[in-house]
């Protein structure tokens, strides 16, 4: 009985040193963006500080949100699964986000720009798919080996998604984790939350908090920790959608007053924009030609991927060269400004703007009522939409860039636990 006594006593005489020295034990939360292009978990450690998992598989902090099923049942998931996009388009569900909680007939403009198959979902496996219910729920269509054609759900392929940054976090940590704080567009309306939801239990997390995706942004700046009454925009352009929203706070009170956006405008489009322009160089023959080094070929697909590295490349270069292998056996040569580039997509900056006099007008307010705005999005990089935000709230607004604009959301979650 004394031993047991004197053991009590040493635990707790440990418990009140480790207290002291400000150890509360395990991290047992985590905070995760399950986002349309790209996918990122964070950690708020112990002592505070916020951290980016990366992946288990490649190192990297940013997850495509990407699954393939290949033939023989197996599923990739991120980089992977964006290998198999040129060799099995059919099987490889991309922008899975765009579709979850919502009905067949409201993604109709969605399904033409997808290799892969979308339809709604239906209990009787002899009914034909191409003849589903609009009101059914949208999921995708993949065949398996000796297998009729299985529909799949957008929560499905959420839910493999999840599940892959849950064994990064365990690889990680060293020890599991089955909780996270999870966000979710401002725009999303019950059915899509709960989808989102699902997705995650579905591959074991308990979900404990949801936030609107500019509120987590907002956090992750501790702008919910300012004195009075704030007006915030968050600018949110991803890979493939542009979210904009108007935030009031007022101590820890935040609310979102307006939402406007545009779904089929982001960094994929400006990709698009460039390989226009590097086409036009080419049939206009404004390149040079030189000695064999190219590993992409000047066909579209190569093209594509030297559009998209000379996009990222002309954020931080006023000027940048590419070159590509041509049918002849010689290179072409590109010489590409940023002015070019900017020329070029004139009518997307012009329609990246919109959203932003759009959730100032619907309030009746005016660039001077905005305290902060903050950049959310790989895309929010690109030096002409800084200067056009700028440009619009005057040299006295700060711009938010500190963080990384695509850790941001999962930064914010994380934040909020104590």
């Amino acid at each position: 009985m004394q031993y047991l006594i004197a053991l009590a006593g040493l635990v707790v005489l440990v418990s009140a040193v480790l207290a002291a020295l400000g150890f509360r034990g395990r991290p047992q939360v985590v905070g995760i963006d399950l986002g349309t292009t790209f996918s990122v978990v964070a950690l708020k450690a112990t002592d505070g500080t916020v951290s980016i998992i990366p992946d288990h598989l490649s190192g990297k902090q940013l997850l495509p949100s990407v699954v393939t099923y290949m033939s023989n049942g197996k599923v990739l998931v991120g980089d992977l699964a964006v290998a198999q996009r040129g060799r099995h388009p059919e099987r490889t569900i991309f922008n899975a986000k765009r579709f979850i909680g919502r009905e067949l007939g409201e993604v109709s403009q969605e399904t033409a720009s997808h290799a892969y198959r979308v339809f709604g979902n239906f209990s009787d496996s002899s009914r034909d798919p191409s003849a589903s219910d609009p009101k059914s729920s949208a999921g995708f269509g993949v065949e398996l080996d000796g297998q009729k054609e299985r529909w799949i759900s957008p929560i499905d392929v959420g839910a493999e998604v999840v599940g892959h940054m849950r064994r990064s976090v365990s690889q990680y940590l060293g020890f599991e984790i089955s909780r996270a704080v999870i966000c979710v567009p401002a725009k999303f309306g019950f059915r899509e939350t709960k989808a989102t939801q699902e997705a995650f239990e579905h591959a074991g997390m308990k979900v404990m908090r949801i936030l609107e995706e500019p509120t987590a942004a907002a956090v992750a700046y501790n702008l919910h920790k300012g004195e009075g009454v704030r007006h915030v925009l968050v600018y949110d352009i991803g890979g493939g959608t542009l979210d904009t929203s108007l935030l009031y706070m007022n101590g820890n009170s935040v609310s979102v007053l307006s939402v406007a956006g545009d779904d089929h405008l982001g960094g994929s489009d400006f990709d698009v924009q460039m390989l226009r322009l590097l086409t036009k160089k080419l049939e206009e023959g404004q390149v040079q030609i030189a000695d064999p080094s190219a590993k992409e070929n000047c066909e579209s697909s190569g093209l594509h991927i030297l559009a998209e590295d000379l996009k990222i490349r002309l954020s931080s270069q006023l000027q940048a060269e590419t070159r590509c292998r041509h049918s002849d056996g010689k290179d072409r040569v590109f010489v590409v400004t940023r002015e070019d580039f900017e020329n070029a997509s004139s009518e997307l900056f012009s329609r990246a703007m919109a959203p932003v006099e759009k959730v100032l007008d619907d309030q009746m307010m005016s660039s001077e009522h905005i305290s902060d705005v903050v950049l959310v999005g790989g895309a929010s990089r690109t030096p002409k939409l800084r200067q056009l935000l700028q440009d619009f709230f005057g040299p006295s607004k700060r711009l938010h860039t500190e963080i990384d604009p695509d850790i941001t959301v999962a930064w914010g979650a994380a934040s909020v636990l104590d």
